[in-house]
């Protein structure tokens, strides 16, 4: 039997015409069969998008002892090449580097970030060896990532998808470093122009950390050493989760208010929290993950909704903001979900499974037909939370419950997993959450509020409704969104139309129509359809609510205010 001496792959990656936002990438491999199939992702982890990296592939080139091979294309993001085993494969192309995200690849003259799954094709049958990956950098630039490093410019991976979770922020950077728990923990950033509050952040990022530990019910992070990589930008804002690592992005103009800083510290705190709920404590669907195509799975109300319900939860047991603070930021959120349309249409586990379609592919007429699984999720995060509260236990239990049955094996779980996990604590949630997960109709936020003591106030609307969304863009008043069975829609307006009288009278800014609009009252609408003039009848409906917000109740029995005390305090 012959033996062939295998290699892993090893990136080559040319980055030093940075301000062409372009880059070259040598990949050399060894193949171990005549046909092997090269793929690039069509997502990245966290992300659950079809995100079509190929399309900034451009290039492709390969050959095999001097001679030039045919990669002939499978699909959209592979290919196809008839090789010699054991002789090495140099493989070419280049890429587009132009989407300042956390999920995809970006360079300038003086930055640039990486994501493997935007640049790094896989080969066949080599999964698991071990990468390497070597930078040709401008000068100057600095390297953050969480790859091994094995010398100047060289770094290493123990398989590919440990690749796929080690971005690479690159340019300029400054860096402060903690421990957590004796874990070491590095907050690199780039991109501000005044002076990092570094005696705030100091003491600030290691007491959030330590927080999250707590909800876990450890003392440090379950990997051995963990980075954040930030990008401070004039407008941005996301971060993506990975095993030992986080990336960011944040306005630098946000930090010059409390309720900015309080954002940037949630973010911090959700993306911290993510290293256990969803990337090792996942659903069973992305066990391993297919980076070929979309993975459907009813859960990510758990991965991402729990997620969004602590990370502002977090914050204030850090000591970091105030009850009020609290309070506030929740009530918005509730405030947000009570006046989307969509979550009359789309159920929560709807969501969780359309997101490949939906979430990430919003429009005009995104709110009427679905809502959020990070919103709603978080909404019934509180839900269980409350309710568990109310029977002697709380969320943080049952998170730490399936941590300690899921996340540290690694071993994905099921819908029905989660469901009697939580029975545990109380059997009738095998009744109470799936109606939760799987109905249209309104959650139960007012009555379980009252429970912990707080109620929510509505403010009367200024105007009359009529469920149109204007926004003035180049001198024209046009409709940007146009609410489900809204008096807008029933007069048959659509999105795109432009408003030019009501009434007669010439209609030139936003306030104009909002204040001319009488309840129960047929204004005659002069409009612009596809270049079309015509007239139509819109009749307002009555004043209703606009918004909603999170208050204390004044009435509130001691029993539910000792209760609202374990709740923002986190003791079950």
């Amino acid at each position: 039997m012959r033996f062939l001496l295998v290699i892993g792959p090893h990136y080559w990656l040319d980055l030093s015409n940075a301000s062409s936002q372009r880059f070259q990438v040598e990949l050399k491999c060894t193949p171990q069969t005549s046909r092997i199939k090269l793929q690039l992702p069509v997502w990245t982890p966290g992300s659950y998008l079809d995100r079509a990296y190929a399309r900034h592939l451009e290039g492709l080139v390969v050959f095999q002892a001097d001679q030039q091979l045919c990669a002939r294309r499978l699909t959209s993001s592979s290919w196809l090449l008839i090789v010699r085993p054991g002789l090495e494969l140099s493989i070419s192309y280049g890429l587009l580097a132009v989407e300042a995200s956390v999920r995809s690849n970006w360079l300038d003259q003086g930055h640039g970030f990486l994501t493997a799954a935007a640049w790094a094709l896989e080969v066949e049958g080599q999964r698991w060896f071990s990468h390497t990956l070597s930078l040709k950098l401008p000068l100057g630039w600095q390297v953050a990532t969480s790859l091994s490093q094995l010398g100047d410019g060289l770094y290493k991976s123990d398989n590919y998808d440990q690749l796929i979770d080690c971005p690479i922020a690159l340019g300029a950077m400054e860096e402060i470093t903690f421990d957590v728990g004796g874990v070491p923990h590095r907050w690199v950033w780039q991109g501000l122009i005044k002076p990092a509050p570094l005696d705030q952040w100091r003491w600030q990022l290691p007491l959030i950390c330590s927080t999250v530990c707590r909800l876990m019910g450890v003392e440090h992070p379950p990997a051995s050493g963990y980075l954040f990589m930030i990008r401070f930008c004039l407008n941005g804002f996301g971060g993506l989760e990975h095993d030992n690592n986080t990336a960011l992005m944040f306005s630098r103009n946000e930090l010059n208010t409390p309720a900015g800083v309080r954002k940037l510290f949630q973010l911090v705190a959700h993306e911290y929290l993510h290293q256990w709920n969803v990337r090792r404590l996942r659903p069973r669907e992305l066990t391993p993950y297919n980076y070929s195509a979309e993975t459907i799975t009813a859960s990510l109300w758990f991965a991402e909704g729990i997620t969004s319900y602590y990370d502002s939860l977090l914050v204030l047991r850090a000591g970091l903001c105030s009850n009020a603070d609290y309070f506030d930021d929740l009530g918005k959120d509730i405030n947000r979900y009570l006046c989307t349309p969509g979550k009359g249409v789309q159920s929560l586990v709807a969501s969780s499974e359309e997101a490949w379609i939906k979430l990430y592919r919003r429009d005009a007429h995104s709110d009427n037909q679905q809502i959020s699984y990070y919103l709603k999720g978080q909404l019934v995060a509180l839900l269980l939370d409350i309710h568990l509260l109310s029977k002697g236990f709380c969320l943080g239990q049952l998170l730490q419950e399936l941590w300690q049955k899921f996340g540290i094996y690694q071993r994905g779980y099921s819908p029905e997993d989660l469901l009697n996990a939580a029975a545990k604590f109380d059997d009738k949630l095998l009744s109470i959450l799936p109606m939760w997960l799987n109905s249209i109709e309104d959650l139960p936020l007012e009555s379980n509020l009252l429970m912990v003591g707080m109620r929510l106030a509505s403010a009367d609307a200024k105007h009359a409704f009529s469920g149109i969304g204007l926004e003035l863009n180049n001198g024209e008043l046009l409709i940007c969104k146009l609410a489900r069975d809204s008096p807008g829609e029933s007069a048959g307006l659509c999105v795109g139309d432009e408003i030019l009288a009501i009434d007669g009278e010439r209609c030139r800014s936003i306030d104009f129509f909002d204040q001319y609009l009488q309840p129960n009252y047929n204004h005659r609408l002069l409009i612009s359809h596809d270049g079309c003039i015509s007239e139509m009848l819109l009749c307002p409906s009555i004043i209703k609510p606009l918004s909603w917000s999170l208050v204390e109740d004044p009435d509130a029995a001691s029993d539910a205010i000792k209760l609202r005390c374990r709740w923002l305090q986190g003791h079950g």
